[in-house]
């Protein structure tokens, strides 16, 4: 490892495996509280990383990883007490600084073999050509959120919801479902949809791709949540028009459409939105019960998450003033992001995967424009005080493994992570 540890894991403790186990390491030394942990051992008289996780009291995972195999048990468990000489770690005191600092270190620490070590690579969106980009857009799934060409909607919980998103946004506004087709506007052969109604044909020249490309613009501004109210008043009050008039089959049709909608209200898409208001203020436990900790997500410079540090509850309206300055600053970038660089989408697969948690997350999270405010602050805040004690916090190690589980192997830097799904 050529690089300082010491900027990844503050505190650390030497282990000397010669020892019995209750004097291995410096026990007192060690919390019984939260952590990322890194064990190493040596190699041609340099540290080499041996396992790295995350887990919520360091102090018990440590005596379970560092103790000794009973002889009488054959076990392929690696024995971590006898050729470990230094345990690094770093206090967390939520779910999230955890796993943020567990990617951090994996990527700094095992660049070839992280993105298999972590168990949320992705964070699933849909996406689409900007205006002016081609002529022939199209919506489609991707955990991939780097192209600048594309505008996106998201997060969606997983790739299937975001497919079944896709296909609802194609029927609920009529849009082509043959690529193929649509590219040879406008000489293309229409397909069925044009006969049922349910496609307005650009592909044969029916509609200029012009007007098609205002339903597409229709599509995405649904998607992130533009106009979904006005939409649904428009087709509510066409709807009521039609039955007036008696045209009963019209107003039959429209309230199907209406139906249709409602498959957009569910839990995989709770959380979508344009990629402009992917940017959050996360509130989330600090040490002890005296004091919440601040992280801050947003699409400026890329996509970055970042702590801005533990404050008191005693002295939570000057910090509320303090950080909603800082969200606003932060909010004036905000609406220029057009996509983030490799890093920030791996940050924000991360941010994902707490806001679908649900009643698991630990933390309070509020968007960047909620986050202006310093009264949603004090709310969110006071909502975080006044929670139950959360679960523990989860637990995740490069081995594979949980604590207490027999590892299978030790991740090291030639390691090829498993593809990616």
């Amino acid at each position: 490892m050529t690089f300082d540890l010491a900027k990844l894991f503050p505190e650390s403790s030497r282990i000397d495996g010669s020892a019995p186990e209750e004097a291995r390491a410096d026990w007192l030394s060690i919390p019984g509280k939260g952590a990322v942990y890194l064990l190493v051992g040596e190699e041609a008289g340099a540290e080499k990383a041996m396992l790295l996780a995350t887990v919520g009291d360091l102090r018990a995972a440590l005596r379970r990883r560092l103790a000794d195999t009973p002889a009488e048990l054959k076990s392929k468990r690696v024995e971590y007490g006898k050729i470990c000489t230094r345990v690094y770690w770093r206090r967390v005191d939520s779910g999230f600084a955890a796993d943020w600092w567990y990617w951090h270190a994996a990527k700094a620490l095992f660049p070839g073999a992280y993105r298999g070590m972590i168990g949320w690579r992705n964070s699933w969106w849909v996406g689409v050509e900007r205006a002016g980009v081609t002529p022939f857009p199209r919506f489609r799934k991707t955990s991939q959120i780097s192209d600048g060409r594309l505008a996106y909607a998201g997060p969606v919980r997983d790739k299937h919801a975001a497919q079944r998103l896709v296909e609802s946004l194609e029927d609920l506004f009529d849009l082509c479902r043959y690529h193929e087709i649509l590219v040879q506007a406008p000489r293309g052969k229409a397909c069925a949809y044009k006969e049922m109604g349910k496609c307005p044909a650009p592909c044969d020249g029916t509609v200029p791709l012009e007007q098609y490309r205002g339903q597409v613009d229709a599509a995405l501004a649904f998607a992130g949540n533009e106009n979904r109210g006005a939409w649904r008043r428009d087709l509510e009050n066409a709807m009521r028009d039609a039955a007036a008039k008696l045209e009963f089959e019209k107003a039959g049709r429209l309230k199907q459409r209406l139906t249709r909608a409602g498959v957009l209200e569910n839990e995989a898409l709770a959380f979508l939105g344009p990629l402009e208001d992917f940017a959050f203020l996360a509130l989330l436990p600090g040490k002890g019960k005296t004091a919440f900790e601040a992280w801050i997500f947003s699409g400026a410079g890329g996509g970055r998450a970042a702590c801005v540090g533990q404050f008191a509850y005693k002295e939570l309206e000057a910090a509320a003033e303090v950080l909603a300055r800082r969200c606003a600053a932060l909010m004036q970038g905000q609406q220029t992001v057009r996509a983030f660089d490799e890093r920030g989408t791996e940050e924000a697969a991360i941010v994902a995967h707490h806001l679908f948690k649900g009643e698991r997350e630990d933390g309070v999270w509020l968007q960047l424009h909620e986050a202006r405010d310093a009264g949603a602050i004090v709310r969110a805040a006071e909502e975080l005080r006044n929670r139950k004690k959360p679960a523990p916090m989860a637990e995740q190690a490069s081995d594979g493994t949980k604590a207490g589980n027999e590892p299978s192997f030790a991740y090291e830097e030639n390691n090829v992570p498993p593809a990616d799904k």
